[in-house]
């Protein structure tokens, strides 16, 4: 990977950090929780001959500043920090966005407050966080699967998730992706000195402590851009089905917050389809962004 570089930038109290490569339109990738910016090293790497490929780590995680003030992991905060790294990097041209887990909810969120920056927009795993906390709201199967959302925040699962390195977090996080072929001992060892960085868990965490609020406390507030927001920017969902983060449910609503949708369902696949089998993913974003 000697032709990725690095780059930083501070926007209004944080110092992102960024990976980039090739060149080319662009195309900003979205990590979600417990990741970073590396866990689209695959789509990079065969994106780059043809794009200029640009990975983020989000505030708080991994070689990012990690600020305290959880206003700056609010939505609006973070779509304008991702707004401001792409006209550093780009100006006021338009660019394509792809978006993982929280990434992916920040992704559809960003398509819908600002529509006129993209070409087109792509959900990997993930609903629009305006229709997430719809299903928080109102769908119990939701509300179980994301007991996590507030279990992780404090007390006894906070401790095992953060301590020694937040090293029982990497060990269970990567273990079905162990058993791949690609997925190589030097992977494995970028994604454990990530997970380490001090701090890196909580500021992931941080991102559902500032957006989603208790399930009894969910009122019209805490919908942004609003409750019913959606886009008309080309979007694509890549739907691994062997996901149980979200209810797979959500795929038939999504239209309501995406009205120019195309769904990509992979069998065998679970929540992180680009790790899981990034040549068919990598296919798919080609796909895509030639149409």
């Amino acid at each position: 990977m000697t032709d990725f570089k690095d780059g930083y930038l501070e926007i209004a109290g944080v110092n992102l950090h960024y990976v980039e490569a090739g060149s080319g339109p662009l195309i900003i990738f979205y990590h979600g929780f417990p990741l970073f910016w590396f866990s689209f090293h695959h789509q990079m790497t065969a994106l780059k001959d043809h794009f200029r490929v640009v990975a983020v780590d989000g505030p708080g995680i991994n070689l990012s500043s990690k600020p305290e003030d959880l206003s700056l992991y609010k939505l609006p905060n973070l779509t304008y920090q991702l707004d401001e790294l792409a006209k550093h990097l780009i100006g006021d041209e338009k660019f394509y966005l792809v978006g993982h887990d929280w990434g992916g909810a920040l992704a559809w969120s960003y398509a819908q407050q600002y529509p006129q920056r993209l070409h087109k927009v792509v959900g990997i795993n993930a609903p629009p966080t305006n229709q997430l906390l719809g299903l928080l709201e109102n769908n119990p199967d939701q509300q179980t699967r994301s007991s996590y959302m507030f279990s992780m925040r404090s007390g006894k699962q906070h401790r095992k998730i953060t301590e020694n390195g937040a090293n029982l977090l990497w060990k269970n996080a990567y273990s079905s992706l162990r058993k791949l072929p690609h997925f190589t001992a030097e992977h494995d060892e970028i994604f454990r000195q990530g997970l380490a960085q001090p701090g890196t868990v909580d500021g992931g965490i941080n991102w559902y402590r500032a957006n989603i609020p208790e399930l009894d406390q969910i009122n019209d507030k805490h919908f942004w851009p609003s409750r019913t927001a959606s886009t008309d920017v080309p979007g694509l969902l890549i739907w691994g089905e062997r996901d149980d983060t979200f209810v797979p449910s959500f795929i038939d609503d999504l239209p309501l917050f995406v009205s120019d949708l195309q769904v990509r369902r992979l069998p065998g696949l679970g929540h992180s389809p680009m790790l899981e089998d990034p040549e068919q993913v990598n296919n798919i974003l080609r796909e895509f962004f030639s149409s």
